[in-house]
């Protein structure tokens, strides 16, 4: 009973927004071309990674304030907001960073739809700092702006570079929707009325960083199979399959450090010896990878020894 269960949100979560990024995709490709596309691609692979290095999860602290008197909530999105602007700027310097050491090696086209697909980056830092758009329909949501966007940009004519805005647009309209859709209000299972420090915060990044690792680095390799990937990585979670693959990831704070620069570097090295999209793309999910173990090298000291873990998944799985 409790896998049907599973089953069914998997089905609002995860099939129904695969389908709508099949959509999407097919339309990208009929615009752009498949080399384009595949390019595309990896521009929006890259802004992820950023995402996975500088994430920070004050969602749920925020959320846990939602029933504290007024002077605490409001004190805790203040920080949260002030948290997230700091990583959007950090972000968005490393993405300059990255443009930059794309047109060296010789991926300018790849370079040319990073600043497009980059105008999405406000609304997902700053949607992090907002307890009322929390929803485990993020991913439809974000799947059907984007193919509506998609869609406008193919009746305009838009030319290739200028598919990425759609990427952009649609975690605005994506925002939106989430933002003022009516919902019954949020009940937190652990509420808090003590004001909100970047300990916390950096404590429960740092937590959900370790425990998603492996259901991040699944994904990532699933990517080749396209949206089928994800949704096999993600019911694979679900289930707690990925579990078996659990001992062959890093657990202590050299082989994270180790992990991912090792990523780091094999991603250098493909896109300095290969202009292809391929590499790109290739080079793209090994950033991300990376990405995603480095954010929990740079928390390491706010990590609690593990079997002494309290803190839940955070129900706002927009990965």
């Amino acid at each position: 009973m409790i896998k049907k269960r599973r089953i069914a949100q998997l089905t609002w979560r995860e099939y129904l927004p695969m389908a709508l990024v099949i959509a999407l995709w097919g339309v990208i490709v009929a615009a752009i071309g498949h080399a384009d596309a595949a390019r595309l691609l990896a521009a929006v692979t890259l802004i992820r990674a950023i995402q996975m290095l500088t994430r920070l999860a004050t969602s749920l602290a925020v959320r846990r304030r939602m029933l504290a008197p007024r002077t605490i909530r409001r004190q805790a999105r203040r920080v949260a907001v002030n948290l997230q602007l700091a990583t959007l700027l950090l972000g968005l310097l490393l993405v300059a960073a990255i443009v930059e050491g794309l047109k060296v090696a010789g991926h300018q086209e790849v370079a040319a739809f990073l600043p497009f697909v980059a105008l999405g980056m406000p609304a997902r830092y700053v949607r992090l700092a907002d307890a009322r758009t929390v929803s485990p329909y993020f991913r439809l949501a974000l799947g059907a702006s984007g193919l509506a966007t998609v869609l406008v940009g193919w009746a305009l004519g838009w030319h290739a570079a200028a598919m990425g805005f759609a990427f952009g647009a649609r975690e605005w309209v994506a925002y939106a929707v989430l933002r003022w859709w009516p919902r019954t209000p949020y009940k937190p299972k652990v509420p808090m009325e003590n004001p909100l420090h970047f300990a916390e915060i950096a404590r429960n990044s740092a937590i959900m960083g370790r425990r998603l690792l492996t259901y991040r680095v699944t994904k990532t390799i699933l990517t080749v199979f396209g949206p089928f990937g994800n949704a096999a990585a993600r019911t694979g979670r679900e289930l707690q399959w990925i579990r078996k693959i659990e001992p062959y990831v890093p657990h202590h704070f050299g082989g994270f450090v180790a992990f991912s620069l090792g990523l780091f570097g094999a991603a250098a090295v493909v896109l300095w010896h290969s202009t292809e999209p391929a590499a790109a793309l290739l080079a793209s999910g090994l950033c991300q990878m990376g990405g995603a173990a480095a954010n929990v090298v740079l928390l390491w000291h706010w990590l609690p020894p593990k079997g002494s873990e309290v803190l839940p998944i955070d129900d706002d799985d927009d990965e």
